[in-house]
């Protein structure tokens, strides 16, 4: 008798265990998803990196003028940089027609490495050049996405 009630008594302590494991793993996935709810609102969107890639592309273009390499090359550095986490964070928005991936590949990448060149000799032809077709290879992508009202200058 005392063998069949200490087993009973251990089934419903394990059972309680068991219920409260369940629980508690269920508690915590619910934690999990709420915390992944409020990253995705706080993630910035797709618009907020375009802007700062504006903002050095502007930058880029003063950095040109005046014939300040250091400066020119940081911006370059900070497009690229810019630009990477996009692609890290998979930044993306229903506009663009393809992964941001892609279109790095196709209107950014070649150029930026050309300026980045271009800079490190002080080539200031090659610089002016390659900034208009930075700008508009911006507007190519810009236009490709249906967004041609983005029109950078």
């Amino acid at each position: 008798m005392k063998a069949f009630l200490i087993c009973g008594i251990c089934c419903a302590i394990f059972m309680t265990n068991s219920c409260n494991q369940q629980s508690a793993t269920d508690n915590k996935q619910a934690e999990i998803d709420s915390l992944k709810n409020i990253t995705s609102k706080l993630k910035p969107g797709l618009g907020e990196f375009m802007l700062q890639i504006k903002y050095h592309h502007d930058s880029l273009g003063k950095a040109i003028a005046i014939k300040d390499y250091e400066r020119t090359a940081y911006e370059i550095d900070e497009i690229k940089e810019t630009a990477e986490r996009i692609e890290q964070l998979n930044i993306t928005n229903d506009k663009l027609q393809k992964p941001f991936a892609i279109f790095y590949e196709k209107y950014l990448q070649s150029p930026l490495q050309t300026l980045a060149d271009a800079a490190s000799k002080k080539d200031d032809a090659a610089l002016k050049t390659n900034f208009i077709s930075l700008t508009n290879n911006c507007n190519s992508c810009h236009h490709e996405n249906n967004m041609a009202f983005m029109k950078i200058q």
